[in-house]
């Protein structure tokens, strides 16, 4: 049995986006599509508590393993590549929907710079990833309005991951249209 894991981003839900959608194709007798609710409450919204669900499915159900498939949207990206990176875990696929590591807003103000930088992974160990996963994919749009294209380029180059450019994609969440995302079917 396939397991798949979406993690959402900053202030996310599991049911908002393409989430539901997706979870609807994917999960059958073979396959298995998680997708947790992680805090978001200010206290609670950093990686160490988010790690805490994640080690659930890991530690004590044993379900995150070499055929699990984790795609992480945004903020959950980073996470999902960190908690892959501190455990070791090996896996089948990572997908990265509008990820990023290490880009602070330039509004110094910005919520997002306060609590993004918890899931940020050393620039020095993030190429270790490609020794875990067997295929990763960044997928994104080119007219992202949260993330530079250079920020998301960048992440991609670093990780070695197979880049698929979304032609008006936005921030591939519901305000840029996306509670469906057939494309994303292609790479699982």
């Amino acid at each position: 049995m396939k397991n798949y894991y979406i993690i959402h981003g900053f202030k996310g839900s599991n049911i908002e986006n393409w989430f539901p959608w997706f979870k609807a194709q994917i999960d059958s007798n073979e396959n298995l599509c998680v997708i947790p609710q992680f805090p978001v409450e200010l206290d609670k919204h950093n990686y160490n508590e988010w790690k805490k669900l994640l080690d659930v499915y890991y530690k004590e159900f044993n379900m995150i393993n070499n055929d699990s498939i984790i795609i992480g949207h945004s903020t959950g990206s980073i996470c999902a590549l960190k908690y892959v990176l501190e455990n070791k875990i090996k896996i089948d696929k990572l997908i990265l929907v509008s990820g990023f590591n290490n880009y602070l807003s330039p509004d110094k103000n910005d919520i997002h710079n306060k609590i993004n930088p918890t899931y940020y992974v050393e620039e020095n160990r993030i190429k270790e990833i490609k020794k875990y996963v067997n295929k990763i994919i960044c997928i994104y749009g080119n007219d992202d309005p949260y993330i530079p294209q250079n920020v998301l380029h960048k992440f991609a180059e670093s990780i070695g991951a197979k880049e698929v450019i979304i032609k008006n994609g936005g921030h591939l969440n519901s305000e840029s249209g996306y509670i469906e995302f057939k494309e994303l079917l292609k790479y699982i």
